[in-house]
């Protein structure tokens, strides 16, 4: 059953917005979507060196990359960004003008790391965004890029909810406007984000398909130690250490909005059906449609 926003909550953040304080109380990634960082962000720090990151995630929202970011980030020879944080929305500012020598100056600051050690990004909107994806080899490279996909039905069904509650949930339009632009802003987008191979097409037309690990996150889920052991080779770490907490998952938020019936699944799952096939083509290695039934008719 959905759950009613939170007015007062909304009456405030909405006021603060007003006021221009919006960046007090916004979480980092909204920040981070809201504007590229600048060197002036991130004073330099004796001891650390300054290079592109080896790692960067690209993909896909609501698909365990929390978890596995986690996992990767207590590896011993893996440091945390300057941010220490997961998801940069860094890549996605550069539609509207072109990346320059000063952003791609900033952006390595970011990964700036001790000696002997690897550093990274995961930010899983990357895929869906193919502007974004068009400046990876600028940025970094010889970065190592991950993609991890879920069931794309139920990663619909989790984004749309996720999406939902953090970029509208504190809209005061009338109820009716409100609630035309939350739910149907959001499905086109919530259904490309699960169109997994015309993404990929994407990506290796930039990349070389060797530089890319796609990970499916119910094996992940099924044999953990397996896959992190092979996301740890891929990156080129030692892959005998074994992470704490590898069974729980992270990242877990409330429904806000009532879930799929039947009759939507079994829409959507048609709608996915043949991108999902291309995408166990494109990744035979890593992808199980067994994992994916209703996907495998």
């Amino acid at each position: 059953m959905a759950v009613a926003d939170h007015s007062v909550t909304d009456r405030f953040r909405c006021g603060l917005e007003y006021f221009g304080l919006g960046h007090r109380i916004a979480p980092f990634p909204v920040r981070r979507q809201a504007r590229a960082w600048t060197l002036a962000d991130l004073p330099p720090r004796d001891g650390l060196r300054i290079a592109p990151p080896d790692y960067i995630g690209v993909g896909t929202q609501k698909s365990g990359t929390s978890w596995w970011t986690g996992l990767i980030e207590q590896h011993p020879d893996v440091a945390t960004n300057r941010f220490n944080r997961k998801e940069m929305h860094y890549l996605t500012h550069f539609l509207d003008r072109p990346l320059t020598d000063q952003d791609v100056e900033a952006y390595h600051a970011a990964f700036a790391r001790p000696e002997g050690k690897q550093c990274g990004e995961w930010t899983p909107n990357y895929l869906a965004h193919p502007y974004a994806l068009e400046n990876l080899d600028r940025l970094s490279p010889a970065a190592r890029i991950l993609v991890m996909v879920r069931n794309p039905v139920d990663r619909f069904e989790s984004g749309f909810n996720h999406e939902f509650k953090m970029r509208f949930g504190a809209m005061l339009a009338p109820s009716v406007r409100r609630e035309v632009i939350k739910r149907y802003a959001l499905r086109a987008e919530s259904f490309w984000n699960g169109m997994y191979a015309a993404q990929l097409d994407i990506l290796f037309a930039l990349v070389e398909k060797a530089r890319v690990l796609v990970l499916q996150y119910e094996a992940c889920c099924e044999e953990p130690e397996k896959w992190i052991a092979q996301t740890y080779r891929f990156l080129g770490l030692t892959d005998s250490f074994v992470p704490a907490g590898i069974d729980r998952k992270v990242n877990r938020q409330r429904r806000i909005v009532g879930g799929l019936d039947d009759q939507a699944r079994g829409l959507l799952a048609t709608a996915y059906r043949a991108d999902a096939r291309r995408l166990s083509e494109q990744c035979p290695e890593t992808i199980d449609l067994g994992l994916w039934p209703q996907l495998n008719e």
